[in-house]
């Protein structure tokens, strides 16, 4: 044993340091040799590994002979350490490792008597035809290794059931039959195979639209008990985010097992905060009430993101189903009078969704009633809960007696507001003056006079100036924009997300299902790096000759500056807002960037920077907590062409770059914006 240590010791230290004295390597190489043919399997296996990974440009001499004697080997795990040193010989000289024909060999090895022999194999194979689009799974050798699923362990199982996703049965018996095979792994008690084994369940049915409703329901009581019965909050966490794509979809799977998803103490946040979502999904006629009185005990819960959460699933709730709109209303009414600020603030801006779809009087009067009791009680302090209250002012300020003079005690300090409040209080102004003229009307030109003639946000100063010039040239018409009348809304946008949804189906049982993101938003291929890096080489290169070129020049006039091959940007770039915004309506999206700013920038030294690259600045301004900045430039090959960008940034340093162009080079032009605006990014 001691000389099996010492060994171990020796060979460790020569694939360290074997590429920086080579010379010692190929002096080892022989005794290496030898011990591949020891009696003892360990040793043999250790002197193979070994030699594998000396770090040898002509390694592949060696290899190749002792490679063909272990992968015949009569122990397991010499011939499963020969199947990864095949990988290393592909790695280092491909064209040997065809010419072996090494590849046959692997898929010869798929029967091998050991398992892990067989799944090593597999792994080999899936990683040297990843260039050829992955390894094409034949029908018998599928139904060869499903049939060895059970003497499989639990890591090597999902790497089979995967290999599924990749095959296309021939009819609906060859599908049947692959679930039957598969079944039996959904009473299992492993997180990786009863998700993979889901994924393949619900891919093999996707096209058929009444066994895929039958898979939701076969797939209920596995997930359900395993994210129960689960020790590990990471994997319950990982369970209950399948879960709420599954209620997406389908929401009735899930309707009659509420209490499942009812908080414990001993839940984390995230736990909770998934939990929440999936009750508002499941939410139905028959459990609503049981589920809403269960959440507004949560509303009080000392974490604020989940609290928040907690008011956001009761409004959704509420906004679904007319039924529970009352009772939410009510355990509104409760919050408000909390001494909470993030809940009395939540609850007002869920209200403001809630008006929109619920706005009768007679049922909305006793929110208002205790909304402004309540703010003059505790005065709301964060920018939600005022920009919210400020709305609620505009919109029903006919039924609140002191509406004209809360605003008044707002326009006191007008241009110390943030700009977004600013913006909310002239529009407020402007529908009360339209339902209240008299008591409105010097308090308008107070908060006219102080807008206009304020200039520190344009979004603000041409809002005040829009109205105003729209009330001295047509009161009707500025009536009839501003607050002219308004239907109940009955659905809303964000709720209807089907394509993000699919999108997250197909990649079920993957990472992007727990950031409830599709993967081209978080991930990019490493080859796509690479080229990015080579076209930032080559760009510095052309501008460094085209800066050496201009040096001295008779003509002392800007070139413009290379952003790419093939691509020029004008200096000259123009184009008049309304062209912006008709090309804008009508081009797509030809890639979205998005971005983490180290601090929120401001717009002038983002302006400064771009025009460095000859990108300029349309228009600015503010929409909520989000700027929103319109940018644009020209190719100097074709001057009818235009680069569009939307730029938007939020209050948390948050934002995201959406660029659209009617140009061949939209790629190129992407790859230069998001290298000129990287010196803000983190």
């Amino acid at each position: 044993r001691s000389s099996d240590l010492q060994k171990k010791m020796i060979y460790f230290y020569l694939t360290v340091h074997s590429e920086g004295n080579s010379e010692i390597a190929i002096l080892a190489i022989n005794t290496l040799q030898k011990d591949c043919k020891d009696e003892s399997p360990l040793i043999r296996g250790l002197a193979l590994r070994s030699l594998a990974s000396l770090r040898l440009s002509h390694l592949a001499e060696y290899l190749v002979p002792t490679l063909k004697q272990c992968l015949t080997d009569s122990s397991p795990y010499v011939r499963k350490t020969a199947i990864i040193a095949t990988l290393k010989l592909y790695r280092i000289a491909p064209d040997t490792f065809r010419q072996m024909g090494l590849q046959d060999k692997m898929l010869g090895m798929l029967r091998d008597n050991d398992t892990t022999v067989a799944m090593n194999s597999l792994a080999v194979l899936q990683e040297v035809t990843r260039d050829d689009g992955g390894f094409q799974i034949t029908r018998n050798i599928l139904i060869y290794l499903l049939n060895r699923l059970r003497d499989l362990s639990e890591w090597h199982q999902p790497q089979v059931l995967q290999l599924v996703l990749k095959y296309t049965p021939q009819n609906e018996e060859e599908m049947f039959d692959i679930m039957n095979l598969i079944e039996e792994r959904l009473r299992g008690s492993n997180s990786a195979v009863i998700l993979a084994c889901s994924h393949v369940f619900l891919h093999l049915t996707q096209n058929l639209p009444a066994v895929h409703k039958q898979v939701f329901e076969r797939l209920k009581e596995p997930l359900l008990t395993l994210m129960s019965a689960s020790n590990c909050a990471e994997t319950s966490y990982s369970v209950l985010c399948h879960i709420r794509l599954l209620a997406q979809r389908d929401a009735k799977t899930f309707q009659n097992a509420s209490k499942d998803f009812y908080i414990r103490h001993t839940d984390p946040s995230y736990v909770r905060a998934v939990k929440v979502e999936i009750l508002a999904l499941i939410a139905t006629e028959q459990s609503w009430s049981d589920i809403v009185n269960e959440l507004a005990v949560y509303a009080s819960d000392s974490n604020t993101h989940v609290a928040r959460l907690v008011i956001s699933a009761m409004c959704r709730i509420a906004l679904r189903l007319e039924q529970a709109a009352s009772p939410v209303l009510n355990h509104f009414l409760e919050f408000l009078t909390l001494d909470l600020e993030h809940v009395r603030g939540k609850t007002l801006d869920c209200m403001k969704d809630f008006l929109r779809r619920y706005n009768r009087v007679d049922m909305v009067k006793p929110f208002l009633d205790c909304v402004v009791k309540s703010y003059q009680d505790m005065a709301f302090e964060d920018e939600e809960s005022r920009l919210a209250f400020i709305w609620v002012l505009g919109e029903f300020g006919q039924h609140i007696d002191d509406a004209p003079y809360l605003i008044e005690g707002m326009s006191a300090d007008f241009n110390g507001e943030p700009a977004p409040l600013r913006a909310e209080i002239l529009t407020t102004t402007m529908k009360l003056f339209f339902k209240r003229p008299p008591e409105m009307q010097p308090v308008m030109g107070s908060i006219f006079n102080q807008a206009i003639n304020d200039f520190s946000h344009a979004d603000v100063h041409d809002r005040a100036l829009f109205y105003f010039r729209l009330l001295r040239l047509n009161p009707k018409a500025a009536h009839e924009i501003v607050s002219g009348t308004k239907e109940s809304v009955k659905s809303f946008l964000e709720e209807n997300d089907a394509d993000k949804r699919d999108k997250l189906f197909e990649e079920f049982n993957s990472m992007s299902v727990m950031y409830n993101t599709p993967s081209s938003v978080f991930q990019r291929a490493a080859y796509e790096d690479e080229d990015e890096e080579d076209e930032e080489s080559d760009e510095e290169e052309e501008v460094e000759e085209e800066d050496e070129d201009n040096e001295g020049g008779l003509l002392n006039t800007p070139a413009p500056k290379i952003v790419s091959k093939g691509l020029h940007l004008s200096d000259e770039a123009d184009i008049e807002s309304p062209a912006f915004q008709k090309k804008w309506a009508k081009l797509e999206a030809v890639e979205v960037i998005p971005l983490r700013f180290k601090s929120i920038p401001s717009a002038d030294a983002l302006e400064e920077r771009l025009e460095t690259v000859n990108i300029f600045a349309m228009a600015q301004g503010q929409q909520g907590g989000t700027t929103k900045v319109y940018l644009f430039a020209q190719p100097t090959a074709d001057m009818n062409a235009h680069y569009l960008v939307e730029l938007l940034i939020q209050a948390t340093a948050a934002g995201q770059a959406t660029i659209k162009t009617d140009d061949k080079h939209g790629k190129e032009f992407a790859a230069l914006f998001k290298k000129a605006i990287s010196a803000f990014c983190s």
